[in-house]
C-alpha cells in the first residue's frame, strides 16, 4: 500500500494540471476572452455522450507543508471560454450606493449651487456688464462721455461673424487667462478693415464687457483641470460664436437650457476620455465646430444642428465602447473567477496531504466546478458554499486519522459523501469513465484509511461520534497566513467618489504621462480596481491601497464630469461678488 503524501508545489508545478473537459452548466453564445485558453470539451449540466479523459501520470514526491497550489498552477487549466454560462456582471461590483457615478468638487458645491440662483446671476452680470461696481459710472453714461464715438453693434457682430472663421487660438498648456486685450485689438483692426469704420472708434462699454465677461468664462475653463489639453484647444475655437451669443441674447446666461451652453457641456462630457487630438471622436468634434464657424451668424439653428449631430455621436460612441467594455469586463470576470479559485485552493489545502490519486478530481473536476459557479452565481450564493462545503469534506476525509471519532465519521460518512460529489460530477459534461476514476480513486483512499487506521474497530461505536463533521473540521483546520489587511478592509478607505464609472486621470508610472481613464471594475474579492480607456479596453489595475496612496499624493484624481459651462459661470459669479 502506497503511503499518502502531502503536495509539493514542486510536484504541481512539474505536473501542470489541467481540465480537458470543464464545466459549463448552460451553453452559450461563444465570447471572445484575450488569453484565456479554450479547452475541447465544455461542462453543462445537460447530459452528452461520454468522452474519454486523458489522466496524466502523477511521480511522487516528498511532503511538503507549502499549500497545495500556486497561480501558475491554475493558469496552465483549461475553461472553455466559447461555451462558459455568461458572467453576471452585476457580481463585479457591489458599490455602497445606487447613486449615478457622477463627481462633484466638494469646494465647488457652493459655487454651482449658486448658478441654480437666477437672480443672484442676473444681479451679478448686470452689475458687471453695466459697469455698476464699486459706484462706478454707468456703461452708459461712460459711452457717451468725451464725444467719444463707439461702433454700432450690428457692425460688431458681423466683424465677429469673419473673425470666427480665421481667429483659430490654441491653449497653450499653463495658460490661465485669455488675452483680452489681444482680441480686442484683432476686433477693431477686422472693423476697421471692413469699411465705413475708423479706427478711431471703439466699443461701447457694455460689449466690451460682455466680451469680458465671455473671455472671463473661457479663462474658467482653461484653470478646470478636468478637461483635457486638446480639448480646451477645441473650446477656444467657441469663443467668438459664445460673445455674439452674449451680445444678442441678454438672457443667455441664466437660461440652463440655451443651446449653445449645452453645445459646451456636451463636448467637454463626449470627450472628457481624449487623450490628444489624434483619433477620429476628436477630428470628428472639431468637423462638428468647424461647420457651427462657418454657418452661424445671428441664428441659433446652427447650434441646434451642432447639438444634434453630438448627441449623435455621443449615442454611437456609448454603444461602441459599451460593447467593448462588456467584453473587457467579461474577460476580467473570467481571470477573476480563476483567481478566486486558486485563492480557494490554497486556502483548503494549506497544510492539508493531498494523495496523487485524488489530484485529478480536485485539480481538474472539482476546480472546473468551482470556477463555473463563481461566474453564474457569485461568492455569495448558496450554490458557491454547497460546492465549498463539499470542498472541505473532500480534503479533511483523506487526512490521516487522529482519533477514534474521526475514523467512526469517516467510516458512517464515506458513501454518503462520495454519492454527493458524484451528484454533482454527474451534472457535468464530464466523460463518466473520467467522473468513475475519480470516485474509485476516492473510495479506495477512504478504504485504506479505515483499513489500516490505528482506530480500527471491527463493530463501530457510534456513539464516540459526539462532534459534527463540521465541529472536527474546524478544529483541524490550519489558517493560512495573510499578507497585508483583507481586502474588505482596503476597499472600506477609498473616498466614496471612488465608483465605477468614474473617470480619473491615474498615475502611470515615473515619468510617463497621466492617463484618463475610467473605473470599468472593482474585484472586492481582491481589493483591485481595474480602469478602461474611451474604447472600452483594459488599460491598468491598480490595488486599493495603492490607489488610495495615489489619491492622498495627488498622483492621480478624479476628473469631475460636470457642467462645465455652470462650473465656470460659478467661478465668475464668486469672483464678481467678491
Amino acid at each position: 500500500e502506497s503511503e499518502p503524501e502531502k503536495t509539493a508545489p514542486e510536484e504541481l508545478e512539474a505536473k501542470k494540471p489541467e481540465f480537458s473537459e470543464p464545466v459549463s452548466e448552460v451553453p452559450v453564445s461563444e465570447v471572445p476572452v484575450p488569453e484565456v485558453p479554450v479547452s475541447e470539451e465544455p461542462v453543462s449540466e445537460e447530459p452528452v455522450s461520454e468522452e474519454p479523459v486523458s489522466e496524466e501520470p502523477v511521480s511522487e514526491e516528498p511532503v511538503s507543508e507549502e499549500p497545495a497550489l500556486k497561480e501558475p498552477e491554475l493558469r496552465e487549466i483549461e475553461f472553455s471560454a466559447s461555451e462558459l454560462e455568461e458572467p453576471d456582471l452585476s457580481l463585479l461590483n457591489t458599490n455602497n450606493s445606487s447613486e449615478p457615478a457622477t463627481t462633484t468638487e466638494p469646494a465647488e458645491d457652493a459655487i454651482e449651487n449658486a448658478v441654480e440662483e437666477k437672480e443672484k446671476i442676473t444681479r451679478a452680470i448686470k452689475s458687471f456688464i453695466n459697469g455698476e461696481k464699486d459706484n462706478a459710472p454707468s456703461a452708459t453714461t461712460k459711452q457717451t462721455s468725451a464725444g467719444k464715438q463707439f461702433h454700432d453693434r450690428r457692425d460688431v457682430i458681423k466683424a465677429l461673424t469673419t473673425l470666427q472663421t480665421t481667429h483659430k487660438p490654441r491653449y497653450i498648456p499653463g495658460e490661465t487667462q485669455i488675452k483680452t486685450d489681444d482680441f480686442k485689438h484683432a476686433l477693431l483692426n477686422s472693423m476697421a478693415k471692413m469699411g465705413n469704420t475708423s479706427m478711431s472708434k471703439s466699443l461701447n462699454a457694455i460689449d466690451g464687457r460682455t466680451i469680458d465677461f465671455v473671455e472671463m468664462l473661457f479663462g474658467a475653463f482653461l484653470r478646470d483641470e478636468n478637461i483635457s489639453v486638446a480639448l480646451k484647444s477645441l473650446l477656444l475655437e467657441l469663443q467668438i460664436p459664445l460673445i455674439k451669443v452674449a451680445m444678442l441674447d441678454t438672457m443667455f446666461f441664466q437660461n440652463n437650457h440655451h443651446p449653445a451652453r449645452n453645445t459646451l457641456d456636451t463636448i467637454a462630457h463626449l470627450g472628457i476620455g481624449i487623450e490628444d487630438a489624434e483619433n477620429t471622436l476628436f477630428k470628428t468634434m472639431q468637423l462638428i465646430v468647424e461647420q457651427l464657424q462657418n454657418t452661424f451668424e445671428q441664428n441659433l439653428n446652427s447650434f441646434h444642428t451642432a447639438l444634434t449631430a453630438l448627441s449623435r455621436l455621443t449615442a454611437i460612441e456609448k454603444a461602441k465602447t459599451g460593447q467593448q467594455e462588456e467584453v473587457t469586463q467579461k474577460a476580467i470576470f473570467k481571470e477573476h473567477a480563476r483567481q478566486v479559485v486558486l485563492n480557494e485552493l490554497q486556502r483548503h489545502t494549506y497544510k492539508k496531504i493531498i494523495q496523487k490519486e485524488l489530484k485529478p478530481l480536485i485539480l481538474r473536476q472539482w476546480s472546473a466546478i468551482m470556477f463555473q459557479r463563481f461566474i453564474k452565481y457569485g461568492k455569495e450564493s448558496s450554490q458557491w458554499n454547497e460546492i465549498i462545503t463539499l470542498l472541505k469534506h473532500i480534503i479533511y476525509s483523506v487526512q490521516p486519522i487522529n482519533s477514534s471519532e474521526q475514523w467512526v465519521l469517516l467510516n458512517n460518512d464515506s458513501d454518503i459523501l462520495i454519492s454527493d460529489i458524484e451528484a454533482q460530477l454527474r451534472t457535468t459534461r464530464l466523460s463518466p469513465g473520467s467522473i468513475d476514476a475519480s470516485l474509485t480513486a476516492l473510495r479506495e483512499i477512504h478504504a485504506r484509511l479505515i483499513e489500516t487506521s490505528e482506530f480500527f474497530q471491527e463493530s463501530p461505536d457510534y456513539s464516540l461520534a459526539e462532534k459534527s463533521l463540521d465541529e472536527m473540521m474546524l478544529e483541524s483546520e490550519v489558517a493560512m497566513p495573510e499578507a497585508g489587511d483583507p481586502p474588505h478592509i482596503q476597499i472600506s478607505r477609498l473616498p466614496r467618489d471612488v465608483k465605477q464609472g468614474v473617470w480619473f486621470e491615474i498615475y502611470n508610472g515615473e515619468n510617463k504621462a497621466l492617463r484618463r481613464v475610467k473605473l470599468s471594475v472593482i474585484l472586492f474579492d481582491e481589493a483591485k480596481l481595474v480602469f478602461v480607456d474611451r474604447l472600452g479596453n483594459k488599460v491598468i489595475e491598480k490595488m486599493a491601497d495603492e490607489f488610495v496612496e495615489e489619491l492622498n499624493k495627488e498622483q492621480s484624481k478624479i476628473i469631475a464630469d460636470h457642467s462645465i459651462f455652470n462650473h465656470a459661470l460659478g467661478q465668475v459669479i464668486n469672483s464678481i461678488i467678491r
